[in-house]
């Protein structure tokens, strides 16, 4: 396959997909809509969080601040400014973005464990900071202005475009020399370091994109919901289920995010009918894929193909 053709591929296809998606949204059933969104929004994330954690290899546990940010920032704007809903829902997504960097500076000092739990902490401080602040109506529920508030179908156009704006530009960027460099930082930082690789140099940006990505989500989460509260756009689980998703999907993989997010969304929608075994559940998936499938379901699609088109070969040898 030629260049030009894997590029128009690997740019087009996604695109095209969005675009019939987009116009579909008022034909299709608003349950079908709904659970449509729920799962763009998680892809979304856990593409999001794969930037840092898959092909970064920085464990964050601190994610949740960048969709608390997100959520909160646009129902304050368009509160208190009264800005219309898109530019309050990019203003939000840079404004996650600035976090981003501002909290990867001091995060990038440390590693491995201490990184998570040093990102875990400043996520339940953001928490408790938010939860107590009456500028967000502390622990109280903060409702969706007018402005905030549109259809179901709507809401799903705006997650078919940040999917597919997110795919395109994480595409874009692991293929790009700063991805070769971030890949290069997982992998053997020592020997990164020695040809020049600047570590903080190198994530910073990578924490910035990955900040604004999921402050987008967490804009159109409040315009989904359209009542926030601290305990739901702040909950940890936001960062615990990016990670979770991209176990399960493949770390740091372009589809690993999509394979992921599809089985956790519909095996927590489908378990819920199970009541108090549904989080034993998904427990025991999770487990089965780290204990026997250590590279997520994408790897081990790929390594069987792998074995099966090598076996072909030897035996037609």
């Amino acid at each position: 396959m030629s260049p030009r053709i894997a590029n128009l591929l690997r740019y087009g296809l996604p695109v095209v997909i969005g675009i019939i998606l987009y116009f579909c949204a008022g034909v299709l059933e608003l349950s079908t809509v709904n659970d449509l969104t729920g799962l763009f929004l998680l892809m979304t994330l856990a593409m999001a969080w794969n930037l840092v954690g898959g092909f970064g290899g920085q464990f964050s546990l601190g994610h949740s601040i960048f969709v608390g940010v997100g959520s909160y920032a646009t129902a304050v704007i368009l509160t208190t400014l009264g800005w219309p809903l898109l530019p309050a829902m990019l203003a939000a997504a840079v404004m996650s973005a600035f976090i981003g960097v501002l909290l990867a500076y001091p995060l990038l000092r440390l590693r491995g464990p201490y990184l998570a739990v040093g990102s875990l902490g400043i996520a339940l401080a953001a928490y408790g900071w938010m939860i107590n602040w009456n500028f967000t109506k502390a622990s109280q529920a903060y409702a969706m202005p007018p402005s905030g508030q549109v259809s179901l179908p709507e809401v799903f156009q705006y997650s078919t475009v940040l999917l597919v704006v997110t795919v395109i530009a994480i595409v874009a960027l692991v293929r790009s020399p700063l991805g070769l460099r971030l890949v290069a930082l997982r992998d053997n930082e020592l020997g990164a370091a020695s040809v020049g690789v600047k570590r903080v140099r190198t994530l910073l940006p990578i924490w910035g994109l990955s900040g604004l990505l999921t402050g987008a989500m967490g804009a159109v989460y409040a315009v989904q919901v359209g009542s926030l509260s601290v305990d739901a756009s702040f909950a940890i689980q936001w960062s615990l289920d990016a990670a979770i998703i991209c176990v399960i999907g493949g770390l740091g993989t372009l589809s690993g995010p999509f394979v992921g997010a599809i089985i956790i969304y519909y095996l927590r929608k489908y378990a819920a009918d199970f009541s108090n075994w549904a989080l034993l559940i998904e427990a025991v998936v999770l487990v089965v894929v780290v204990r026997f499938f250590p590279a997520g379901i994408v790897g081990l699609v790929t390594s069987t193909y792998k074995k099966f088109t090598g076996n072909r070969a030897v035996s037609k040898k």
